[in-house]
């Protein structure tokens, strides 16, 4: 008997035992400028009014910290075919610069986005490329696993570019229930033909609701990068696990080579809609 409560006085003394906190000293690597920088201009614009350009620095920061560091007091302009330079203002000490005197430009234009912080010069330069227009977009009940789904269609026509392989589009689905869906796709198979973009809504999706479309002809350094960088997202992206591949953007340090930036620098012209969902029966 008095070995059963000696058992027992020893499993209540591990339930209570105190848990040991004990902390990791983990590597922190050196914080890398981040570029998001975006040059977005509308293929049907409703008015004259130039629309803002806008370019986001950051820093890279530890995986668990909360805060992403904004880089201040930086140097930004951009520079059009003619040399003519714009520059951007920071918005109140955010990490955010714009300039809302770039004016669209013209199929094939180049532009060159420059960059002064830390003492060192970040360059990367990017084509225009013209988009296609939305020629139509259908909606249709479909049953996937057994569960009805509106699904939409988006159609637009492919035209091959000279001296060019193959074309590349940027698309963007915004369900206001579901976190949006941008993807690339190529027009490998379907070259000189009408595109089709194929977007499954969710299956609680009622009759009123929106759904926001963005389509954009990309070049096909930006369709790499992105294609890496949805690669990167899918497999996970935690703490402790190996990246796919290097995501490699646009923006190069021309003063410090080895000290990379993160990011890229796209130019687009994009077509903005909005379909609203309507009533249809079940399949």
């Amino acid at each position: 008997m008095k070995a059963i409560y000696s058992i027992i006085f020893l499993l209540l003394l591990s339930l209570t035992s105190c848990t040991e906190i004990i902390d990791i000293d983990l590597p922190t690597a050196e914080p890398r400028l981040v570029v998001e920088a975006n040059l977005d201009f509308e293929r049907n614009p409703v008015s004259d009014t130039i629309m803002p350009a806008y370019v986001k620095l950051s820093l890279t920061t530890d995986y668990f910290n909360p805060e992403i560091p904004p880089v201040n007091n930086a140097v930004v302009w951009v520079e059009d075919p003619t040399g003519t330079k714009y520059p951007f203002l920071e918005l109140e000490k955010t990490g955010i610069y714009y300039s809302t005197e770039i004016e669209k430009p013209t199929d094939g234009a180049v532009f060159k986005l420059h960059i002064e912080y830390d003492n060192d010069i970040y360059e990367a330069k990017e084509q225009y490329i013209a988009s296609p227009e939305i020629l139509e977009i259908t909606q249709k009940r479909e049953k996937y696993f057994d569960k009805d789904y509106y699904v939409l269609r988006v159609y637009y026509q492919d035209t091959p570019r000279v001296n060019e392989n193959l074309n590349y589009y940027y698309l963007y689905y915004h369900y206001e229930k579901k976190a949006p869906q941008p993807r690339v796709v190529s027009n490998e198979y379907s070259i000189g033909n009408r595109m089709e973009s194929l977007y499954i809504v969710d299956e609680d999706a009622k009759p009123g609701e929106k759904v926001e479309i963005e389509l954009a002809q990309i070049s096909r350094n930006y369709y790499d990068f992105a294609m890496s960088f949805f690669d990167a997202i899918s497999n996970g992206g935690g703490p402790f696990q190996v990246p796919s591949g290097r995501i490699i953007g646009n923006v190069k340090n021309i003063t410090t080579p080895e000290k990379e930036a993160l990011g890229y620098f796209r130019i687009i012209e994009k077509q903005k809609t909005i379909h609203t969902i309507f009533e249809q029966p079940k399949p």
